[in-house]
């Protein structure tokens, strides 16, 4: 029998209310393991390293800034795919997460369930966005 393919999934968003509601819908999904979690971006580029997730969900605002941590972990050599799930949604925002290597941006406000169809294999309509590139 063939081991069950993971999709390995790191957690990085300040709430901790957030993390917990997500690792709890996360933990429900087949083929699917949350292997980390924290609230800073230091903490996250340091553990995203270590465990070598295929997935990261990541928020925009928590200490040290979530470009941050998206802009360096997607320099990275075999990057994990990158979702962001903010409040703060509007266009700036999403337009620089996309030039900063963002896979997906989704409002936490009205898009939560988008991260787990991504996760399930499925792609929302509006969840993929081609980046404006300025040159």
């Amino acid at each position: 029998m063939k081991p069950t393919v993971r999709s390995k999934v790191f957690v990085a968003d300040d709430s901790p209310l957030v993390r917990e509601r997500l690792i709890s819908l996360l933990t429900e999904l087949p083929n699917v393991e949350v292997v980390g979690q924290t609230g800073a971006a230091v903490e996250a580029i340091d553990s995203i390293r270590k465990l070598k997730p295929t997935a990261v969900v990541l928020d925009i605002s928590m200490p040290g800034g979530g470009m941050s941590v998206l802009e360096t972990i997607k320099k990275e050599d075999q990057a994990p795919m990158v979702i962001m799930l903010t409040n703060f949604s509007n266009e700036p925002y999403r337009r620089r997460c996309f030039q900063l290597g963002a896979d997906y941006f989704f409002d936490k406000s009205n898009e939560f369930d988008k991260v787990i169809q991504v996760l399930r294999g499925r792609r929302p309509r509006s969840a993929v966005q081609t980046p404006v590139v300025n040159r």
